[in-house]
C-alpha cells in the first residue's frame, strides 16, 4: 500500500511548496499550518522577511496565492489539507491521520527532506511523477515499511 511520496528538494529559497503541490487543486482545501512545526520565511530583496503564513488556517485560494506569489525559504513545515467545511483536527501519527478528516499532510524537514502523505492514491501518483519531472532527488514511495513514528518535523 502506498502512503505517500518522499524526496529531496534543493536547499535554497524559491517556490518549492508551490512546485511540489502544483499537480493538486489546492483551492478545494482549507490548509492547517501547524505553528510549532512550521518555519517558512519570505525572502525580500535577498533577505529573510516575515513568516509566509501569518494565519494557522488558510483558505485554499489564499494558500495558493501565498505559495505562488512569494519567494520563501522553508526550514521546516507541517502543512495539512482538509476539504472545506469539515472539522480541522490535529494528529500525531499515520493511523490518526487516516482516521482524521485530513486528506494531505506535507512535511518539510531541514529545508530539503519532503514527505507527502495522502489518502488518495491517484494524488500520490501525481506527486511522484511531478517530483520525477522536477528532477528532485531520492524519490520514493512511502509504503508499509515506513519507519516514521510521528507525522511531525521534530
Amino acid at each position: 500500500m502506498k502512503k505517500g511520496v518522499r524526496f529531496l528538494i534543493p536547499n535554497k529559497y524559491g517556490k518549492y511548496i508551490a512546485d511540489v503541490l502544483e499537480v493538486i487543486d489546492c483551492t478545494k482545501y482549507a490548509w492547517s499550518i501547524v505553528p510549532s512545526d512550521t518555519d517558512i520565511s519570505k525572502i525580500v530583496n535577498g533577505k529573510y522577511g516575515d513568516e509566509l503564513f501569518l494565519d494557522y488556517i488558510i483558505a485554499g485560494n489564499d494558500f495558493v496565492h501565498l505559495i505562488n506569489n512569494n519567494i520563501y525559504y522553508a526550514i521546516f513545515a507541517k502543512l495539512n489539507a482538509f476539504l472545506k467545511d469539515v472539522p480541522i483536527t490535529e494528529f500525531d501519527n499515520y493511523e490518526d491521520f487516516i482516521d482524521s478528516n485530513c486528506e494531505i499532510c506535507m512535511l518539510i524537514v531541514d529545508s530539503s527532506y519532503v514527505d507527502v502523505y495522502c489518502k488518495d492514491v491517484s494524488l500520490i501518483e501525481k506527486i511522484y511523477n511531478n517530483a520525477k519531472n522536477k528532477e528532485y532527488e531520492r524519490i520514493e514511495y512511502i509504503g508499509e515499511d515506513d519507519n516514521r513514528r510521528r507525522l511531525a518535523v521534530w
